[in-house]
């Protein structure tokens, strides 16, 4: 019985060399990939525990395998990258394409910023802010023409010109006061949604900027470059008029921001949603100007990746 038990015992261990003989030392699905949503995805296979890589000659770091497999997220760049993997002795090379920026960040911030805290601002503020920037433009076409009056005959100005001159300066004192009234107002917006707004400033590489029980914003940036945009919204809250709202508000100024139409995006998402099945599903991805908004849904998840091709 001893005996019978050693060569099963000993046949177990041949068959489980000769598995681990099967597996490459270090192999990789391809050499050149081209990023997708916020990365690149290297997939391959080794019969060792871990495998090493550097992106771009950079510090060296460790991926281990499951199974004999490995599959490892890699942010896109502005760049062109190259990724060199090893175990052991064995090399390859995988090159990932750049990818094209979709914004600056500062721009980004500042924009995205701007339209939530205006969201937040009372109908009475929002018509004094849109007063406010028309008479700014105006304000500024007068300014603009008076000023080539006065260099053009500085010693012989009508009493037009001075009358002119005159209703400048009520209207920017006017304007002043308006301003200082909605620059209050955008302070005290700016309070009530400070957990929805995006920080100064942005960390290379994929990070969470922005998250709330109702909308989770990712960005992938590259020295001050956006190569691309992630917006996570429960499955849930699409179920609910306030929560829909919100998303709708984040998604189309996330569109604008990226130079996108937002209003035709949104009736094309109305439309999409309303004929797939939100369950593990990746629906073709909208596109306008140049922009891609990849839609997918996970049991619990809507995502919509944000990029430029």
């Amino acid at each position: 019985m001893k005996k019978i038990f050693g060569l099963g015992f000993a046949a177990v261990l041949l068959t489980l060399g000769l598995a681990g003989c099967g597996r490459p030392s270090l192999s990789v699905n391809h050499h050149q990939l081209q990023p997708d949503g916020l990365g690149a995805v290297i997939k391959g296979q080794s019969r060792h525990q871990t495998i090493d890589y550097r992106i771009d000659n950079g510090k060296k770091r460790t991926e281990k395998t499951h199974n004999g497999s490995f599959a490892l997220t890699i942010p896109s760049k502005a760049t062109n990258q190259k990724v060199v993997l090893s175990a052991d002795d064995t090399h390859q090379t995988v090159k990932i394409e750049k990818a094209d920026p979709l914004i600056t960040y500062s721009s980004l911030q500042s924009t995205y910023n701007q339209a939530i805290t205006a969201t937040a601002l009372s109908k009475a503020d929002q018509k004094k802010a849109m007063v406010l920037q028309k008479q700014g433009a105006k304000l500024k076409q007068q300014q603009q023409a008076i000023e080539k009056a006065v260099a053009a005959a500085k010693k012989k100005l009508a009493s037009g010109d001075a009358s002119a001159a005159g209703d400048l300066k009520t209207q920017a004192a006017n304007l002043q006061a308006t301003s200082t009234e909605v620059t209050k107002a955008m302070k005290k917006a700016k309070n009530r949604v400070k957990d929805q707004l995006l920080p100064t400033q942005s960390p290379n590489g994929i990070h969470n900027l922005i998250e709330t029980k109702d909308v989770t914003i990712r960005t992938n940036t590259d020295q001050n470059q956006v190569v691309g945009i992630a917006l996570m919204v429960p499955v849930s809250a699409m179920k609910n008029k306030t929560d829909a709202k919100k998303f709708a508000i984040s998604f189309s100024v996330l569109a604008n921001s990226t130079g996108a139409d937002a209003k035709k995006l949104m009736k094309d998402f109305k439309k999409q949603t309303k004929s797939s099945k939100t369950s593990k599903t990746t629906n073709k991805a909208l596109r306008s100007n140049g922009v891609d908004f990849r839609i997918g849904y996970s049991t619990t998840t809507l995502y919509i990746y944000i990029t430029k091709q």
